[in-house]
């Protein structure tokens, strides 16, 4: 596996991940009103500060049209972030592109942090989000692609635990199990609901030991091709439990977006497993 090829997968891995992020919150919105519209948090700056009567703000159309151009103008950003990551190489402007990057990291933060506020403050939300927080972090820093970078692949290895772990944690219902965890299993299995729970207990359970084993020498191999195909088949399991071929074209759009942005948990421990595949010394990469 040559430079080319490990810098174009990070890039890819970015890029996939502002590109979903952008057309959700283009078509779907975003979970921002979960905190713009917390009367217990936002009504002493609404009141105190602006002078202005919950009611009339929480009911204001003009409010309503801000919190929409917002998000959309968020979905912008996060285009122009893709944009730069797939060019990232052809891009010459360094200051730039690490300026767009940035913003978009920026902005995929507040977007967990909201989620987590949406989900009545559920921080495995964010957790869960580090992968797709780390491939455009290695942009951003124009990180060195050192295969003798252990510092560079532990870092690495902490992202995907940290994706993994919670996500085997709510699968195992551990503080709870989604509902949608359950529907998506029922729905490719054909199995019914206390076979569904039992799979996702068994599937939880393995996420949470091979993130573990990731940093054990002999076994990390084994743990990476594990997070490679489950990484992938979750990410897919999104268009595949809710297609209708009735309405092809329907679901596809309200489901492909959840696929797209989950792509890089696959393709992370992708990169990873390639490193470490890698036995000849290399000279230092750098993303430019």
């Amino acid at each position: 596996m040559n430079k080319i090829k490990l810098i174009s997968l990070v890039k890819i891995c970015a890029f996939t991940v502002f590109l979903g992020r952008a057309y959700q919150l283009y078509f779907f919105g975003g979970p921002y009103r979960a905190f713009l519209w917390d009367e217990s948090l936002l009504t002493p700056i609404v009141e105190g500060v602006f002078n202005y009567e919950w009611f009339d703000y929480a009911t204001s159309s003009t409010v309503n049209t801000w919190i929409e151009g917002f998000t959309k103008l968020n979905s912008f950003v996060f285009v122009l972030a893709a944009l730069f990551s797939l060019f990232w190489s052809q891009i010459k402007f360094i200051k730039l592109k690490r300026f767009v990057i940035g913003l978009g990291l920026i902005l995929l933060f507040i977007l967990g942090i909201c989620m987590v506020k949406d989900r009545n403050y559920d921080i495995l939300q964010l957790f869960e989000m580090s992968i797709q927080l780390t491939a455009p972090f290695l942009l951003w820093k124009n990180i060195e692609l050192n295969v003798d970078n252990t510092k560079l692949i532990t870092g690495l290895k902490i992202a995907i635990a940290l994706t993994f772990i919670p996500h085997g944690m709510l699968a195992m219902g551990f503080p709870y199990r989604p509902g949608h965890f359950v529907d998506m299993t029922i729905s490719i299995l054909g199995s019914n609901e206390t076979q569904a729970t039992q799979f996702l207990f068994v599937v939880g359970f393995l996420d949470v030991i091979c993130a573990l084993l990731a940093f054990v020498p002999n076994f990390s191999k084994y743990a990476l091709w594990y997070m490679i195909i489950w990484g992938f088949a979750t990410a897919f399991a999104r268009i595949v439990s809710g297609i209708n071929f009735n309405f092809i074209s329907q679901t596809i759009h309200g489901s492909s977006y959840l696929t797209v942005y989950r792509l890089a948990h696959g393709l992370l421990p992708l990169l990873v497993l390639l490193f470490e595949n890698r036995k000849a010394a290399t000279p230092k990469i750098r993303i430019a």
